[in-house]
């Protein structure tokens, strides 16, 4: 059995267990001062000043303003295509010939039965003039001379009814030549060489359509309509007209025309701009993106579209503070152009705004524009 320790020995123990404990304590360092949060990288800009321009896009049609069908007038033979399909024409360029010859026989026939014609007048005519006289001092019967009088008015009638048709048999002749009445591009053939054509069944030849200038047709809301009137008192309004899918085919052209009813079904108004087409690049049919062109929001506060941000059904910028630290400002949109959003709000010209790397970002987050000095480390608490 082990013998406790005497009184005064426990004692000094304890006191010398207090002892240790105390100088531990003081001699402890302190504990180090908090640091500050990292700076989340970041891309800044600062809101502008700019005029942006104020238009409305459509989808539109393309149309041709001639568009028509080269048809076969007369029957006959279809003798070989003169121009290949596809081609671009010029006006009278000849497309199709008709064997001809039938209706130039007809012609000659036409032709003599107007010279027998002009005789027979030109007889009656001296026989009117020869008895005239005679008539006079009663050598013939009044009746005779008035038969005579009628054969030269029924001349004059033959004349002229060998004139009509000489006339058609040189129209007839005339449709054996297809040829283009304006300039445009010719479609694909539906007759061919050694055809039968002017029947019921095979008039249609092939089709024209003119491919420069062009029409592109659009019908924007009725409720439009007032502030497209008040443009186009004031002058032409312009259009950019963009190939349906291909930003990179673009031209412009002017409204030249509003339909003169509204759409009921619909609500809405055509209207049709006239535009240049050097390239032949638009086709009649062709969905098109109409862009009009409705003057300039002037001095407007500008942003880049990827700085704003939706929050439920508000639209909002991160702005940053003088201390670097982010806070979301509500913004109202008023209009967009190449990449830059007009907006107004509580915001001012100069304000600094992140662009990249908003999806990071919450109130008061340190943040650091990446395009900027970095920033001088926070100072630390010395001991």
């Amino acid at each position: 059995m082990q013998r406790s320790l005497p009184i005064r020995v426990r004692t000094h123990c304890l006191l010398a267990a207090l002892l240790c404990a105390t100088v531990a304590a003081c001699t402890k360092q302190p504990d180090a001062a908090p640091q500050r949060p990292a700076a989340l990288p970041v891309t800044t800009t600062t809101i502008t000043r700019q005029d942006i321009p104020l238009s409305s896009t459509y989808p539109g049609i393309v149309y041709s303003p001639r568009n028509i069908q080269l048809n076969a007038r007369v029957e006959g033979f279809l003798l070989p295509q003169v121009i290949a399909d596809g081609a671009i024409v010029k006006s009278n360029d000849v497309i199709y010939r008709i064997d001809p010859r039938q209706y130039e026989a007809t012609v000659l026939a036409a032709q003599g039965k107007l010279a027998q014609a002009i005789a027979e007048r030109d007889y009656a005519a001296i026989d009117q003039q020869r008895n005239e006289s005679l008539v006079a001092v009663n050598a013939i019967s009044q009746l005779s001379y008035d038969q005579i009088v009628a054969k030269l008015a029924a001349a004059e009638g033959e004349v002229l009814t060998a004139k009509a048709d000489l006339a058609q048999a040189e129209l007839n002749l005339s449709f054996c030549t297809v040829a283009a009445p304006f300039p445009g591009m010719i479609g694909a053939s539906e007759q061919f060489e050694g055809d039968v054509v002017g029947q019921p069944s095979s008039t249609k030849l092939n089709s024209l359509v003119q491919l420069d200038p062009l029409w592109v047709q659009f019908s924007p809301s009725s409720t439009e309509w007032p502030k497209y009137r008040d443009l186009m008192a004031k002058g032409p309004l312009s259009v950019d007209i963009t190939y349906d899918g291909n930003d990179q085919l673009k031209t412009s052209g002017t409204i030249i025309f509003a339909d003169n009813q509204v759409v009921t079904t619909t609500s809405t108004l055509m209207l049709r701009a006239k535009f240049d087409n050097p390239g032949m690049v638009f086709r009649p049919g062709t969905y098109a993106e109409v862009n009009v062109v409705l003057g300039t929001l002037d001095n407007a506060l500008v942003v880049p579209e990827r700085a704003v941000f939706a929050r439920e059904a508000d639209i909002y910028i991160w702005r940053v503070k003088n201390d670097n630290t982010v806070e979301s400002v509500r913004v109202d949109l008023q209009r967009g152009f190449n990449g830059m959003l007009a907006i107004t709000g509580s915001i001012a010209q100069g304000d600094r705004v992140v662009v990249d790397g908003i999806q990071r970002l919450k109130a008061g987050a340190l943040v650091q524009d990446t395009g900027a000095p970095p920033a001088a480390p926070a100072p630390t608490a010395t001991p």
